[in-house]
């Protein structure tokens, strides 16, 4: 796979950290999304919104435990190795952004999949 470099100054370098994280996704995916125009439904501020929603609708309630494949359903259409890129972007968001709403529980028994729990 090519590899493409471009260097940024500290201005620049913020602007395009903070877009990542307007975006829920981390810098390579911002870049790669809005320089080839990419529409995804497997960001992380998608999927937490996809709990919320799923939250009003009574599907889930406080103490619900998910997985991402649980959660997308037969939308779940991502790759291996992105859905693992996808699950730690996903688990870094809950975290920083809204652990008052989602927690890690730990991982299933398999070990493939993080498993969550609505709060």
């Amino acid at each position: 796979m090519p590899t493409v470099k471009f260097s940024l100054n500290d201005e620049y370098y913020a602007v395009l950290k903070e877009m990542a994280k307007e975006d829920g996704v981390s810098i390579q995916d911002c870049v790669r999304n809005r320089l080839f125009n990419v529409k995804t439904i497997f960001t992380p501020a998608e999927a937490v919104d996809r709990v919320m929603k799923k939250c009003e609708s009574g599907e889930y309630e406080k103490g619900t435990t998910f997985t991402l494949p649980k959660l997308y359903g037969e939308s779940w259409t991502i790759e291996r190795g992105v859905a693992g890129a996808f699950g730690k972007q996903f688990f870094n968001y809950v975290t920083d952004v809204c652990p008052e709403k989602i927690g890690y529980v730990g991982m299933t028994n398999y070990g493939r999949h993080a498993q969550y729990v609505v709060k």
